[in-house]
């Protein structure tokens, strides 16, 4: 374990504190301290202990700041198309076997709702930026402090990956956290011995699979069978989705050490079912959380566990409440190789955290059971990012001005100040992006022609899935009796046809920016409780977190 002395990359450092309250360590005992004090500086977490006890060498003159609630390690989410997250709930229309079912031509709703949208936006370089802000945000406020990133493409390849607040399993800019790879090279992608050494690498992989019920998806995962006694599955591989995996496929995967990312919610809502997580289980196949995405998918992590543990309970599969934090937690860190520096609350990892106001109760259903109005502080790298006014205070910020912003009725402060994120987006308050946001959308319809989509070798966009050919595929396409597997093979054919969709859905419909947060946006759950394939039970279970207007639940 890293000493609390070492300097992250990423050069974020922070003043002394201490931070009081119930103290969820999440380490290998499941300690749980009912009156623990959480000691931080520099960054990194210096020491984790009872209140009772003698405060650490450097803090005894730093004042114990009660938190009135339980602290958590921040969440990490594997998988999450953030670009995406500007895009409000679709109205799935029908029951799809797999992705090419939803996402072709012959789907001109989500061509008009979501890629065609989403061409436009990624086209203006100063919408990007707001994009990038509004979608960090989203995560924030529900407590996620690592994800996915956002990039621009070219045709020629990937051409960056925007740095803002949150911890960017892309691209970390830090020695001590590798960083995993979410797509991977076509040439790779439909080769068996080239992706076989890709995956072989160390480097960790985190890959679609099996996105699906019918039999093109399961051939999705078959297809990574390259010999009789030869699979394309290393501990580096952690397929997203897997759906359409059965029984004896999570014994495969399990015995080659490959892992799971879970998106219960996107999976009910496309497919009608998700994942047979019990099965994962009972091989002791790990896994995490992810949201997936807003067009199909929970507002953040925190919105996805309430799902992942609705499901888990339809199908009897009989996950403890701890469990379900360990997905947005522990494994995902242990996935990534991190678990060293993050994931849980002990001395000498970053200082990842966040509080949940309260402390009656389990913990463990306080944080699947909270709102984002029930966050009161979330910290990445030793720096408060969001906090009630009163722990920002306490806590002390040096950094810069803090911005306010109400959520569920309570006043939030965030602070976004940080002169090593992106400098377009370090400049943009939260409310220009949400006005920048809101303006772009409703001005959809203006844009009589479709934009570019062809573009050369020196010019870049936002990384639209399907719309960019960027010589990288987020799926293996590996061969099966002859024919690639896996949806959307880029190619000629296909971005020509899904260019083709967006062009069709002209005139584009005006959008409105939903809210940040699921806790003010009561159109999400009426939205939920319109969706045919998501059922009944989990929707009466949803519906219970919707905040009435006149008031916060």
């Amino acid at each position: 374990m890293p000493s609390h002395l070492t300097t992250p990359v990423d050069l974020a450092t922070s003043s002394p504190f201490a931070l009081g309250g119930s103290v969820v360590t999440i380490d290998p005992a499941g300690t749980v301290l009912a009156n623990g004090v959480v000691y931080c500086h520099g960054g990194s977490i210096v020491a984790v202990q009872a209140r009772s006890a003698a405060p650490p060498g450097g803090f005894e003159h730093v004042p114990i700041v009660a938190s009135g609630g339980t602290i958590f390690p921040g969440l990490i989410e594997l998988h999450n198309h953030l670009p995406y997250d500007v895009i409000g709930l679709w109205q799935v229309p029908k029951t799809y076997g797999n992705r090419d079912q939803w996402s072709g031509a012959s789907t001109p709703d989500y061509h008009r709702l979501i890629t065609g949208p989403m061409a436009v936006l990624g086209s203006a370089p100063d919408v990007v930026a707001a994009v990038v802000r509004f979608v960090e945000l989203r995560c924030l406020l529900g407590g996620t402090t690592t994800s996915q990133g956002v990039t621009l493409s070219s045709d020629a390849g990937i051409i960056k990956h925007f740095r803002g607040l949150v911890r960017n399993v892309e691209k970390t800019d830090d020695k001590e956290l590798p960083a995993a790879a979410t797509h991977i090279a076509d040439v790779e992608a439909k080769d068996a011995a080239k992706f076989m050494a890709r995956i072989s690498s160390g480097k960790k992989m985190i890959l679609h699979l099996s996105e699906g019920t019918d039999q093109a998806a399961h051939d999705h995962f078959a297809a990574l069978q390259v010999s009789p006694n030869n699979w394309a599955i290393t501990d580096n591989l952690i397929g997203i989705h897997c759906v359409a995996l059965k029984d004896p496929d999570f014994a495969v995967l399990a015995a080659h050490g490959g892992a799971m990312v879970w998106s219960p919610l996107s999976n009910l809502l496309l497919y009608g079912q998700t994942a047979n997580i019990a099965a994962a289980r009972s091989h002791n196949v790990p896994i995490a959380l992810g949201s997936d995405w807003a067009p199909s998918g929970s507002k953040n992590l925190l919105g996805e566990l309430k799902v992942a543990r609705l499901s888990a309970a339809s199908v009897k599969a009989g996950i403890a409440d701890a469990e379900l934090v360990a997905m947005a937690t522990t494994t995902p860190a242990k996935l990534l190789g991190w678990d060293g520096h993050l994931g849980s609350l002990e001395a000498g990892k970053r200082a990842d955290l966040l509080v949940v106001a309260g402390t009656a109760g389990d913990p463990y259903a306080r944080l699947i059971e909270a709102t984002e109005a029930d966050i009161s502080l979330v910290v990445i790298n030793g720096i408060p990012r969001v906090a009630t006014p009163a722990l920002m205070t306490k806590i002390g910020i040096t950094t810069g001005p803090t911005e306010a912003i109400t959520v569920g009725g309570k006043q939030r402060l965030l602070n976004l100040v940080d002169p090593n994120a992106d400098p377009a987006i370090e400049a943009l308050t939260a409310a220009e992006a949400i006005a920048r946001l809101a303006t772009a959308l409703a001005d959809l319809p203006n844009h009589k022609a479709s934009p570019k989509l062809t573009l050369n070798k020196r010019e870049a966009r936002l990384a639209v899935q399907g719309l960019v050919n960027n010589r990288q595929s987020p799926r293996p396409h590996l061969p099966l009796h002859g024919k690639p597997t896996g949806p959307n093979l880029p190619s000629t054919r296909t971005l020509t046809a899904a260019r083709a969709a967006v062009a069709a859905a002209r005139p584009l419909p005006a959008l409105t920016l939903g809210p940040l947060t699921a806790v003010d946006d009561p159109g999400f759950y009426d939205a939920i409780a319109n969706e045919m394939n998501l059922p009944p039970a989990i929707k009466a279970s949803l519906a219970t977190y919707r905040r009435p207007q006149n008031g916060h639940k």
